[in-house]
C-alpha cells in the first residue's frame, strides 16, 4: 500500500526538487492538530494521528509543538516510517499563569527576542543530537500569518502593530534556525512561513503576502489553501464544478511565486529552486461538501491534489488525520468532517470522486498515481 500511495520520499537524502517530476519528490501526509480520536484506544491523539498517517502510507506529518498542547516531539521524529516533520513550533513565555504561546500581541520586545533565539535554538541544538545522523527533514513553521494578523490587528487596533511583530518574530526564528544550522549532519532543519491570504485581506487593505513577506525571509513557503480551494474568492460560494478547483490553486500559486521570490533564502533557492511552495494545509469538510449537487469532497480534493503536484509542490499536507470537535460559532457551527478515519476507526464513505471510482480519502489517495 505504501509504495502505493505516492507519498515518495526522498530516499537518499539529496535534494532534486528543481528538476524531477512531481511524482518522483512531492510527498503528501497529514497534519493533526485537536480532534476526535479513536473510541477505546489508550494512545494519546497524536500517537494515534501518527499510526493512522504512516499506516496509510504517509512519510510526513505535521503537528502543534508548543505549550498549549505538551507533546513528545522525540517520538514521532523517531519513527522509522516519517521522512519529513513539519513542526508548527511555538515558543513560550510565562505571563504569570503558565508557560503560553509567546503573545504577539503586545508590542514586540527584547525579552521576546531573546526566548525566540533561545528556545528555537535549543530545539535544533537537541534535534541534530538526538537525530542528526539520519537523513530526515525537520519544517520548523508557523500556522497562517494572516490569521495571527487578524487577531493582533482586532486586540491592538493596529494593523501596522500586527506587521511589525510578525516580522521580527520571523526574522528571529530565521536567524535562529540558519545559526544553529549544521551542514555536516544528514539531518536537514528547514525554516518555514506560513500564509493563508493571497486575493483576499485581512483588513481590507493587506495580508501577510503583501505586507509581511517581502520583509523576512525563510527556506520554504507554506499555502493554508483554503481561499483557493474552498470556493471562488470573488463569490464565496462553494457550490461550483469541482474541476476549477485545481484551476484556482494553481493561479494562487503563480501570484505566490511572484510575489514572495525575492524573500527567498538562498537555502531555500539550493534547495527548492522554483518550487518553494508547499500545500500547508488542503482538505475539503463532509458537512460543507457532500451535500452539493456539483459534487461532494473527493472530486474536489483530487482536482486540487493533481493541481499541487503538477505544480511541483514539494509537501501537501491534508488536513487532517481526525474530524475536528464539532464546536459552535457565531455564524452556527465549526466545519469538523475532515478526518481521514472516524472517532471509529473507520474510513469515512463518500461520494465517489467517479462513477464507480474510489469513495474514501484512504482509497482516493491509493490510486491517485493511476489517475494522473
Amino acid at each position: 500500500m505504501r509504495a502505493a500511495l505516492l507519498l515518495v520520499s526522498l530516499a537518499t537524502g539529496h535534494w532534486t526538487l528543481a528538476t524531477a517530476s512531481p511524482l518522483a519528490t512531492a510527498q503528501i501526509g497529514f497534519y493533526q492538530w485537536v480532534g476526535i480520536p479513536v473510541q477505546g484506544d489508550p494512545a494519546d491523539l497524536l500517537t494515534q494521528a501518527r499510526r493512522h498517517a504512516t499506516a496509510a502510507g504517509a512519510r510526513l506529518f505535521r503537528f502543534y509543538l508548543g505549550p498549549r498542547f505538551p507533546s513528545d516531539y522525540r517520538a514521532i521524529v523517531a519513527d522509522p516510517a516519517l521522512d519529513t516533520i513539519i513542526m508548527t513550533a511555538y515558543t513560550s513565555r510565562d505571563y504569570g499563569a503558565g508557560p503560553d504561546d509567546l503573545n504577539l500581541l503586545r508590542p514586540w520586545s527584547e525579552a521576546d527576542a531573546r526566548a525566540e533565539r533561545n528556545q528555537i535554538t535549543a530545539l535544533c541544538e537537541d534535534l541534530y543530537r538526538r537525530f542528526g545522523d539520519q537523513p530526515k527533514t525537520i519544517i520548523l513553521t508557523n500556522t497562517e500569518a494572516d490569521d495571527k494578523m487578524k487577531e493582533i490587528a482586532a486586540y491592538t487596533g493596529s494593523i501596522e502593530r500586527a506587521v511589525e511583530n510578525l516580522v521580527a518574530w520571523t526574522n528571529i526564528r530565521h536567524q535562529a534556525i540558519t545559526a544553529a544550522r549544521r551542514a555536516d549532519r544528514r539531518l536537514r532543519i528547514v525554516h518555514g512561513f506560513e500564509i493563508s491570504m493571497v486575493n483576499l485581506t485581512v483588513d481590507g487593505r493587506t495580508n501577510a503576502l503583501r505586507s509581511v513577506v517581502p520583509r523576512v525571509r525563510f527556506d520554504l513557503l507554506l499555502y493554508s489553501t483554503y481561499e483557493s480551494i474552498n470556493s471562488p474568492y470573488q463569490t464565496q460560494s462553494p457550490d461550483v464544478d469541482p474541476a476549477e478547483t485545481g484551476v484556482r490553486l494553481k493561479r494562487d500559486l503563480d501570484k505566490i511565486r511572484a510575489a514572495a521570490r525575492p524573500s527567498l533564502s538562498d537555502t531555500g533557492r539550493r534547495l527548492f529552486a522554483g518550487r518553494f511552495i508547499a500545500a500547508g494545509e488542503l482538505g475539503f469538510a463532509r458537512d460543507r461538501y457532500e451535500h452539493l449537487a456539483t459534487g461532494g469532497v473527493l472530486p474536489r480534493l483530487l482536482s486540487a491534489l493533481r493541481a499541487a503536484l503538477d505544480w511541483g509542490c514539494p509537501y501537501i499536507v491534508l488536513w487532517q488525520v481526525f474530524d475536528a470537535p464539532r464546536a459552535p460559532t457565531a455564524t452556527g457551527a465549526e466545519q469538523y468532517g475532515f478526518g481521514l478515519v472516524d472517532r471509529h476507526g473507520q474510513y469515512p464513505r463518500l461520494k465517489p470522486a467517479a462513477p464507480g471510482g474510489c469513495d474514501t480519502i484512504h482509497g482516493c489517495l491509493a490510486a491517485l498515481p493511476a489517475l494522473q
